[in-house]
């Protein structure tokens, strides 16, 4: 969790298991964006968060409010690895839902991101 925040922080997946809660239809936890969001204390600036996956190639800036309200991340593993997914169930695009998540940026305003123009779901 970084950007326009006054306590920028990271999550182990063993911290992320101890505040989510499991999910039946796989072996990983779903965490509410919003406790994350708020223990980075946002400035009052804030508008939006950014995720980005891990190795940098997509990005989807959201509004905070519908991160906040609606914004999960599930951890999982593909093969051996853990894997992180942003989720946003409920929001206007499924563009939002970031597969291998490595970032949450909360910004002034929208940041450019990977979602096309014109959304096709």
């Amino acid at each position: 969790m970084t950007g326009l925040v006054d306590r920028p922080r990271g999550y182990d997946l063993e911290t992320l298991h101890d505040m989510g809660t499991p999910v039946e239809s796989a072996a990983g936890v779903l965490v509410a964006v919003r406790p994350l969001i708020e223990a980075a204390r946002p400035g009052t600036a804030a508008t939006h968060v950014t995720a980005l996956s891990a190795d940098g190639a997509y990005s989807a800036s959201i509004p905070l409010a519908d991160a906040m309200e609606l914004g999960e991340v599930h951890t999982g593993s593909a093969g051996e690895a853990p894997i992180l997914r942003l989720r946003v169930p409920g929001g206007i695009t499924l563009c939002w839902n970031v597969k291998d998540l490595g970032l949450l940026r909360v910004t002034a305003g929208p940041e450019p991101d990977s979602l096309p123009e014109i959304l096709t779901h």
